[in-house]
């Protein structure tokens, strides 16, 4: 009985202690930037990268995240009806893949020899592999590396060549060069996205 009559005086003065309330007021003005005007998630004060690209995954200091993937740049260049020289009109389309092949020092490309249907297949294969050749020999001309060229023709089966619809009289250029890109953010549609 004595403890509950303790008990009943303490409590009093226990709540009378909780009735003050702190003082929530303060004299510090607002100095942090919480704007983030990239809009990467990643508030001004915080972000070292403030000029995130938009849609890219970045990290706790607003950075994004890189990736290396290879582009694919696609040229052909046409040749007259069984002949294996670069045609004048075509000058343009060799002075292209030149020009790419030079300004990008790690592109390689893959020479895919094509001709028309007419002739037999040994004749249009021995044909194919001359045109590619005569393109090759003009790109190392060039100061092209001849490690940096390849040769395919249209009778093998690749993952280039499988695709060819039409039997044409070109040579198809593709031209492979490793590019940096920011990884993308995940969002609610990325895997469909990647199906």
């Amino acid at each position: 009985m004595r403890l509950r009559q303790i008990g009943l005086i303490t409590l009093p003065l226990l709540l009378s202690a909780c009735a003050d309330m702190p003082d929530t007021t303060t004299t510090r003005h607002q100095m942090d930037d919480l704007r983030d005007s990239d809009q990467d998630g990643v508030i001004n004060q915080r972000d070292v990268c403030l000029d995130t690209l938009r849609g890219a995954q970045v990290d706790e200091h607003g950075c994004a995240s890189w990736q290396i993937f290879e582009k694919l740049d696609v040229l052909s260049v046409y040749f007259n009806f069984d002949d294996d020289h670069i045609r004048m009109d075509q000058s343009d389309s060799f002075d292209e893949l030149l020009a790419i092949m030079n300004d990008n020092h790690e592109a390689k490309v893959i020479l895919v020899g094509d001709t028309s249907p007419e002739g037999t297949d040994a004749y249009n294969d021995a044909l194919a592999k001359r045109r590619t050749g005569v393109i090759k020999e003009a790109l190392v001309l060039n100061g092209i590396a001849p490690e940096r060229i390849s040769e395919q023709r249209y009778s093998q089966i690749t993952s280039l060549t499988q695709f060819l619809k039409v039997r044409k009289r070109r040579t198809i250029a593709v031209i492979t060069k490793p590019e940096m890109t920011v990884k993308p953010a995940w969002t609610i549609f990325s895997s469909e996205q990647t199906q």
